[in-house]
């Protein structure tokens, strides 16, 4: 089984993107802190590279920013390209079936309650284009 589930803020303020045929998409990186403390007595976080798609990537545009905590779920994507010194590079992404705003940009604004569910991911045809920047 190929599922993520967690919670974290947002590093990076929305940016709403588009593929070739229309689909909007954002692709961004939460923070999540560990739940032990590193030898320093500190807590580390992992950083979690995410893709959401459609109307929840929409909807996170108008009401998320850079620290805003989601909770996400979805499954764990990694692929790998050719990097500009002839080597292979992979990178690993959460493809997330629905996301939960756990805070917003104004708290009267959306409704806590909704959960947006994006599980037709699957069926998307992408042309051959990648809706990232292989670069990131």
């Amino acid at each position: 089984m190929n599922k993520f589930i967690g919670i974290g803020n947002l590093c990076k303020d929305i940016e709403l993107r588009e593929t070739s045929n229309g689909r909007a998409y954002i692709s961004n990186t939460i923070a999540i802190k560990n739940d032990f403390k590193n030898a320093d007595g500190k807590y580390d976080s992992e950083f979690i590279n995410i893709q959401v798609w459609g109307r929840s990537a929409e909807y996170l545009s108008k009401y998320a920013e850079k620290g805003t905590k989601i909770a996400v779920e979805g499954r764990i994507n990694t692929r790998s390209y050719d990097k500009s010194d002839g080597t292979k590079g992979y990178k690993t992404d959460i493809v997330c079936n629905s996301v939960e705003l756990l805070g917003s940009k104004s708290n009267d604004d959306y409704d806590s309650d909704e959960n947006i569910d994006i599980s037709s991911l699957e069926s998307i045809d992408f042309e051959g284009e990648l809706p990232f920047d292989e670069r990131e």
